[in-house]
């Protein structure tokens, strides 16, 4: 019998009636294929419990902030356990460590080292289907460790390679992976198939789909992935190897950045940014002079950078910038970019007045700063001559 692995994200489990009806999808599943499931936590827990934690002086980081945090999926996979026995199936939780999932010691952003699936087919061979916490593992310090936010999604595809499932299928409130965020860009288009390449350049610039982790990890695996909504029945977009690549697929959006100063002692500040990518902390780069430069980086990341410098000797300072504009990130996204297409996009951007503060290019993306009010107009303009969804 063929093996699937289904996770569902924060907004299916955020009720008891939404359980219920995951329970149903799940369960309509079984009849034909093996099924572990993978949660998170029910929609806004987890931030609950961040802010308790961050209230106390804890941050990422912290081996206790992870025990905190990761707390919430145990509730919501034992209440869908309980639902799937109500209806007459077998089920049983998991969290983390009892699967177990390995991982490093980098407290709130693990790295995924191995799974041990055992327990798990032994369960799948027997009818009952495993209910798995996301966003956790355990660290050869016997510590509970968290994957980073959307780490659900990294545990689901790590799950699927250890089981060798024949797809792993991530479902949330978005009915697939569009051109661009539906809620700012209303004309947005889905996109019914997309290679792992563009896939981790939009979830490592902004889109929320899938965590960049475990579009990593699927591409590496060649875990073939399908992102799909809990409250609508389609099709999805299919994430794999098997896709043409366009020259534009896509915008990744990262609004309210914030800008810092970092003072160091290195001859070069390239250490340093290679130091927060490890951490998956991207920054634009503003100014550089010796000894210090500005870095533009989300401000969900700021706590962790602050963290991760703070016990580096060679940092002098890290200073916030007190600015008045307020900036924002528009990614394009698309295969084999050059130097020629990002001016051709700053030169468009700028015919409508709209003023790039700042470009940078890589192989699948066109990283463009932008003020915030003029975010709506930039997105209209680029996805339209990008002729994103045609």
């Amino acid at each position: 019998m063929a093996c699937i692995v289904q996770k569902f994200g924060g907004t299916s489990v955020a009720t008891l009636e939404r359980i219920k009806h995951v329970a149903e999808i799940i369960a309509e599943t079984s009849t034909t294929k093996q099924v572990a499931v993978v949660v998170s936590a029910m929609a806004g827990v987890t931030n609950k419990f961040v802010e308790y934690a961050q209230n106390l002086g804890s941050f990422e980081g912290d081996a206790d902030y992870d025990s905190v945090v990761s707390s919430g999926e145990l509730v919501t996979a034992g209440l869908l356990a309980i639902t799937l026995k109500n209806m007459g199936l077998k089920s049983r939780s998991y969290a983390g460590w009892q699967v177990p999932i390995e991982t490093s010691c980098n407290y709130g952003s693990a790295v995924i080292q191995s799974v041990n699936s055992t327990n798990l087919e032994k369960d799948l061979q027997v009818g009952i289907i495993p209910v798995i916490c996301g966003f956790q593992g355990i660290s050869a310090e016997n510590r509970i460790t968290t994957l980073g936010r959307g780490g659900s999604d990294l545990t689901a595809v790590a799950v699927s390679d250890s089981l060798k499932a024949n797809l792993c299928e991530i479902y949330s409130d978005v009915d697939g992976v569009y051109t661009v965020d539906p809620n700012l860009y209303p004309q947005a288009c889905r996109i019914d198939k997309i290679h792992y390449n563009e896939m981790k350049e939009m979830a490592a610039l902004g889109a929320k789909v899938m965590q960049e982790q475990s579009v990593d990890y699927a591409m590496r695996k060649n875990v073939r992935v399908r992102v799909a909504s809990s409250f609508v029945k389609n099709e999805g977009t299919i994430i794999s190897s098997d896709v043409t690549s366009k020259k534009f697929n896509g915008l990744a959006v990262t609004q309210n950045l914030s800008q810092f100063k970092i003072y160091h002692k290195l001859d070069s500040h390239l250490p340093i940014i290679e130091l927060l990518e490890q951490y998956l902390i991207r920054g634009e780069i503003l100014k550089t002079s010796e000894g210090k430069f500005s870095i533009l980086i989300d401000r969900i990341k700021i706590p962790l950078m602050q963290s991760i410098l703070s016990s580096k000797n060679y940092i002098s300072n890290v200073k916030r910038e007190m600015t008045r504009r307020n900036f924002s990130r528009i990614s394009v996204i698309g295969s084999e970019l050059t130097q020629h297409d990002s001016e051709k996009l700053v030169s468009i951007l700028r015919e409508t007045k709209i003023e790039v503060f700042y470009c940078s290019i890589r192989k699948n993306g066109i990283n463009l700063i932008v003020l915030t009010e003029s975010l709506l107009k930039s997105i209209d303009v680029l996805h339209k001559n990008c002729r994103l969804g045609r």
